[in-house]
């Protein structure tokens, strides 16, 4: 009776075949060749066809290259060629990172599938956002499903590493449709229109059409306001394109809850008269705008806002009370209002607001205390002229860095005033009328932001002091003001010219009026 032996088979199968591989690599016996490019490999015929089926329906009949003792392989890297060769001998393989789609494709050419799920394996765990586009492609190119499936999971984890890769640019439509509409990933909608963006704007031209199908499947109630805003005023791939325009606007206006209503040209037009409270109307005051919501700062402290003033249902508001109590001059920059108490000859305190909801703090002093001082916001700075100051009217020119909470200290006015309105116009200062120790100035001064030089220019055609200014069409009107006898004046730079444009006579205006101006769209 016979005996098995206690040998190991699998040791001595890979003991024969590493005789095998010895032999190919010194071409001894081989009876076959493959050819791939300027290489040539060397192999036996017995063996590429146990361990290719490719091979395998090639070499079993009297096909050409059974005959010619070879075959060509065309349009593949001899690399890979290579590889899979070595794998058919040794069962093992090495997958490079340049290679990664030229294996797969010489692989399942030849039909080694245990070296396809081999590969497919060593992409899924090599998955990075910097190799996933590269390894979808394959992927769906070769019918890798659980690998598919595994990038899909990935993507969905890693959105936003993925979308600023170097690759993220040659994703297929698909499967940035795909990213884009999933739920699962994890970004925001923000996110996903900007990477919208950078891959349609790699070939913007071809993907324009792709873009507006993306973008109308984003959910627009859930983007920032501001980046809508952006969009529309700075993305040729939304503004350019009249169907998107019109989907982001509509967002816009669900947003703000604009409802649809047509308008019907009726009657007399009748402009709205917006009232304030008793309760306001009895202190003494400034008003400041920032946006669509109005400010009141009392005398008094007291302090009330009127939110979205457009709003026939907008009704004012008390807001938390300044620390300075009496006289005071506001303006605002960059959506916060500053208030600088002006009531006494060392006034000097600085108080700001950022929100209505917010308390008031003081910011800074100004280095020269005094009071009616002329304050204006322009060009991220505040500016702080003239005044008064121990009877006496001053030249001081001081600008305020709110940034670094910093003052500096510019060239004086050419000749002291005080009770002057001021306003910023192409980055120029214009300083109007005033009072010099008493006695009324018509005289306009042009201070440049640039050279920090001054510049006399035409006369007011009356002298007038405590008045309003404002800004509007590119020319500075100046209103109220005592000595002004009742006239509104309007100045044009351009020309340098003044010129009467209307009586304010039974209008009521008390000194120091203000006076503001909204353009709406």
């Amino acid at each position: 009776m016979e005996k098995e032996t206690p040998l190991d088979g699998n040791a001595h199968s890979s003991e024969i075949l590493s005789n095998l591989n010895s032999m190919r690599k010194d071409k001894g016996q081989c009876d076959f060749s493959i050819k791939a490019g300027s290489e040539e490999i060397f192999a036996h015929r017995n063996i590429l066809s146990a361990g290719s089926d490719y091979f395998k329906a090639m070499l079993s009949h009297d096909t050409k290259e059974s005959q010619a003792g070879f075959v060509e392989i065309k349009k593949a890297s001899p690399i890979c060629v290579e590889k899979c060769i070595d794998f058919i001998y040794t069962g093992t393989g090495s997958v490079a990172d340049g290679d990664r789609q030229d294996l797969m494709y010489v692989a399942h050419m030849m039909q080694l599938q245990r070296l396809c799920d081999g590969i497919a394996v060593f992409l899924e765990n090599d998955l990075s956002p910097e190799t996933f586009v590269s390894t979808k492609q394959i992927a769906k190119m070769f019918n890798c499903k659980k690998l598919e499936n595994h990038c899909n999971q990935f993507a969905m984890g890693n959105f936003r590493l993925i979308a600023v890769s170097e690759n993220f640019k040659d994703l297929e439509k698909d499967d940035v449709s795909f990213l884009l509409t999933s739920k699962e990933a994890k970004a925001t909608v923000d996110d996903k229109c900007k990477a919208l963006i950078l891959w349609a704007q790699y070939k913007s031209t071809e993907r324009a059409l792709v873009f507006g199908d993306n973008f109308k499947m984003l959910d627009l109630s859930k983007m920032r306001t501001k980046y809508m805003r952006y969009l529309l005023e700075n993305e040729p791939l939304v503004c350019d394109s009249k169907p998107c325009w019109k989907i982001l606007f509509a967002a816009l206006m669900d947003k703000a809850k604009i409802k649809s209503e047509d308008h019907i040209i009726n009657g007399e037009y009748k402009p709205k008269k917006m009232s304030i409270t008793d309760e306001i109307a009895s202190k003494q005051f400034v008003a400041v705008v920032i946006d669509n919501d109005i400010y009141i700062l009392g005398y008094d402290k007291t302090n009330y806002c009127l939110k979205n003033y457009s709003d026939p249902e907008a009704t004012w508001v008390r807001i938390s009370d300044r620390k300075s109590n009496g006289r005071l001059r506001a303006v605002t920059l960059n959506g916060i209002i500053y208030a600088f108490d002006d009531s006494k000859d060392y006034s000097s305190a600085v108080e700001s607001l950022r929100a209505p909801n917010e308390t008031w703090r003081q910011v800074t002093e100004k280095p020269v205390p005094s009071y009616e001082c002329s304050i204006v916001s322009a060009k991220g700075f505040i500016f702080c002229l003239g005044g008064y100051k121990k009877l006496y009217s001053i030249t001081d020119n001081l600008k305020f860095d709110p940034v670094y909470s910093k003052w500096h200290t510019l060239p004086n006015l050419p000749a002291g005033r005080c009770y002057a309105a001021a306003v910023e116009l192409k980055k120029k200062i214009y300083v109007l009328g005033g009072s010099l120790n008493a006695d009324y100035l018509n005289t306009t001064l042009c201070f440049d932001i640039t050279s920090e030089t001054w510049t006399n220019m035409a006369c007011m055609h009356h002298a007038r002091w405590q008045l309003g200014a404002c800004i509007a069409q590119n020319k500075i009107y100046i209103i109220g003001g005592a000595g002004s006898d009742n006239n509104i004046e309007e100045y044009d730079p351009v020309q340098n010219t003044w010129k009467v444009v209307r009586k304010t006579t039974g209008k009521n205006i008390e000194a120091e009026a203000s006076l503001s101006l909204v353009h709406m769209m």
